[in-house]
């Protein structure tokens, strides 16, 4: 039987999402488009510098150069995405709080970068890693948040008891 979330993971989903739009709308006041800021510089590790940049595509920039035909179909997929995920999280019973983090994770996330997308077309990026001359990828509080959700749904998919 299907049961509703914990309050606990709402609330994650709801600070995730928050948090992402606070640190975008920072971003935008604070940084100039394909201006880049340093904030670690180093031979041996990555570098990591803030610089804003407005993501039409989905993941690693992919279809960005596919104009606007493609920002309601991707809002109604992220949409789509996030019921599907907060129908798995309705019934993650409580002895997995991973997969219930993770997927908590994955939806906030989702939802940050859908609310960019919606209002502006694009999903404002701002947090650029790279190493000497290559450039690994400019994401966001939202894009972090997915991706550390998808790992802990992955590890608690292995490890947690059913």
């Amino acid at each position: 039987m299907p049961r509703t979330p914990s309050h606990r993971w709402i609330w994650l989903i709801v600070a995730v999402a928050l948090l992402d739009q606070i640190t975008k709308q920072l971003a935008i006041g604070w940084l100039e488009p394909d201006r880049p800021v340093l904030v670690l510089s180093s031979t041996a590790l990555p570098s990591i510098d803030f610089l804003l940049s407005y993501n039409k595509g989905v993941s690693f920039s992919f279809l960005r150069f596919a104009g606007d035909a493609q920002r309601w179909p991707l809002v109604g997929l992220s949409l789509l995405a996030c019921g599907l995920l907060g129908w798995w999280l309705r019934r993650v019973p409580p002895r997995q709080p991973i997969l219930a983090t993770g997927l908590a994770l994955i939806i906030g996330g989702a939802l940050g970068n859908m609310l960019d997308r919606a209002r502006i077309g694009s999903v404002i990026d701002f947090v650029h890693l790279s190493y000497q001359a290559w450039s690994f990828a400019i994401f966001n509080v939202a894009d972090t948040a997915i991706t550390l959700g998808a790992i802990a749904t992955v590890v608690s998919l292995c490890f947690e008891a059913t």
